[in-house]
């Protein structure tokens, strides 16, 4: 490791030199900075790793050329000695890479100690580094994981930004133009061949559909995603007519069948311009395997075919409805609002909606409202449907009344849930300073108390913090404590046999939390309360 000295004092600096030299072999010292301005550029230029320098030498600008040096050198430790007056100045550089300091005059074990320090630091961060080497070789031989994870979540929509797609696309090296089309395989008859197959055979399956729809469509830009044990999806790039897509995909049911004796059914989606627009795709080309039932196994069928005008079924955002559904449950009004707004936006821009289409999802939405809200146990104190009328969703005819209908019925809900869960987080707090009221000699722990309330310590210690402006374990100390002064005041008890009986182990600990919560020790507490007693006792006798 190469050190900088930064001096002027040559005797410090010799003694320096002459232990390094002696004890730590290791270190080379490469350099001296007679000047502070040179420090910095010193350090860079001889490649140092450790600076030992002298407080005083570095002056006014210590921070500014410590933070420096730790701006262009992070890596780089930092030894500084000085005189006592000046440790305040060396404990705050601490914060700007300084891992140890000393205090002159120069000891040689003190010496030692922070050399040891920062050899111990240099062999944590060398640790660090090989760790991270050995995350970043591991990383690279599973890579093809996390690519597929991407794929997965492109096809089923949680990517929904063109801009973050796109640099997946370049971070991943998947070459594609514009133009995106979905093709959807899927296995015929999977019960019955998978009767035939060992549990390495199935994983395998799609593992050889996914390589012969590639080698179909070589020439083509194309990725493949196994979706199910059955089903496989393979993203097409470019732009094509719809016959030489259907084309494409006879091929690949020929290739999958001559190597594999399968028999497959292809799904197609529309082709899109934009990426984000490639799970649309995907379920249309799913929706166009439903068909097969009615054109018969080992096909290949457009979504063009099946329904050529239909854009609700495969653009209307699920992903949000669910997430305005769990909303409303937790009482997140203004986050339900948001969530509505875009749902019915995206509605705005589908063209013509099915005649009572719109009652239709309003009623869905409350039902499954009313569903999780049944699963999370949350008692009404009125009917359900004082909150959503099923009267007046019949009536529902346009965009602007659904949104209308559902804001108001959310907001009034939303409060309700409010209040509830208010009663109910006082009802916590209530039932945890009970437990410490009555249980105050048990041992205890807010994991414990919170166990047995059925909710967890952060929420409870956040909800005590809130309401009582103290944490949990504060109101518990007290209780014991009052309880301990109280047996103080009223028996001849020892410290501790009243640690004891209030709930500590020994009289060492207890006597440590009263100094720490009362601001006296036990012995002085009793005089005073023995004083204050005397004194009462003799004004009483006085009257």
């Amino acid at each position: 490791m190469n050190v900088l000295l930064a001096d002027t004092d040559q005797d410090i600096l010799k003694n320096i030199r002459n232990h390094l030299r002696g004890a730590h072999p290791e270190l080379k010292i490469v350099g001296i900075a007679n000047d502070k301005n040179a420090v910095v550029p010193n350090a860079a230029e001889l490649d140092a790793a450790l600076l030992i320098a002298d407080v005083r030498f570095l002056g006014a600008t210590v921070y500014a050329i410590l933070r420096d040096l730790h701006e262009r050198r992070p890596e780089m430790f930092v030894v500084l000695y000085g005189a006592f007056n000046e440790g305040e100045i060396m404990v705050k550089a601490m914060e700007f890479g300084v891992v140890d300091y000393m205090y002159k005059p120069l000891r040689p074990s003190e010496l030692s100690r922070c050399m040891q320090t920062v050899l111990r630091k240099a062999r944590d961060v060398e640790d660090s580094r090989r760790e991270e080497e050995d995350f970043s070789k591991h990383y690279d031989e599973k890579v093809y994981l996390f690519k597929e994870m991407f794929l997965s979540n492109l096809l089923c929509g949680s990517i929904g930004n063109d801009a973050e797609i796109h640099r997946s696309f370049d971070y991943f090296k998947m070459q594609f133009t514009k133009g995106f089309t979905v093709f959807v395989i899927r296995i015929d008859q999977f019960k019955k061949v998978m009767l035939t197959l060992d549990e390495k055979e199935k994983h395998l399956l799609s593992f050889k559909i996914c390589f012969f729809a590639t080698e179909a469509m070589k020439g083509k830009q194309c990725e493949t995603a196994i979706v199910r044990f059955n089903q496989v999806a393979v993203l097409v790039g470019g732009f094509e007519e719809l016959d030489k897509m259907i084309e494409l995909c006879e091929k690949m049911k020929e290739e999958i069948y001559s190597r594999m004796q399968i028999r497959v059914t292809i799904g197609i989606g529309r082709t899109y311009e934009n990426p984000s627009d490639i799970s649309v795709s995907c379920r249309e080309a799913e929706s166009a395997l439903r068909y097969r039932f009615h054109v018969g196994y080992n096909t290949v069928v457009p979504i063009h075919y099946v329904e050529p005008t239909n854009v609700i079924t495969y653009r209307y955002p699920f992903d949000l409805e669910d997430r305005l559904v769990f909303t409303a449950v937790i009482g997140e009004y203004k986050y339900c609002r948001i969530l509505l707004e875009e749902i019915f936006n995206s509605l705005s821009g589908v063209g013509p909606l099915p005649d009572k289409f719109l009652s239709k999802l309003v009623m869905n939405i409350i039902i499954s409202i009313n569903r999780n809200l049944s699963e999370q146990n949350i008692p009404l104190q009125s009917p359900f449907t004082t909150f959503f009328p099923s009267k007046e969703v019949l009536e529902i005819d346009d965009i602007d009344s659904a949104f209308e209908y559902l804001d108001k019925a959310l907001k009034s809900f939303c409060a309700f849930i409010v209040e509830y869960h208010e009663s109910l987080n006082a009802k916590l707090v209530a039932d945890a300073k009970k437990i410490c009221d009555e249980k105050y000699y048990e041992s205890f722990s807010i994991n414990k108390i919170a166990g047995t309330l059925g909710t967890t310590p952060e929420y409870l210690n956040r909800l005590f913090l809130d309401r009582e402006k103290k944490p949990l374990l504060d109101y518990a100390v007290r209780v014991r404590l009052n309880e301990a002064k109280k047996l103080m005041r009223e028996t001849e008890m020892s410290d501790d046999m009243v640690a004891v009986k209030v709930g500590y182990d020994d009289g060492r600990h207890f006597r440590s939390v009263f100094r720490k919560y009362e601001g006296v020790n036990t012995t002085d507490y009793r005089a005073q309360y023995n004083a204050l007693s005397t004194r009462m006792i003799s004004a009483r006798r006085g009257l």
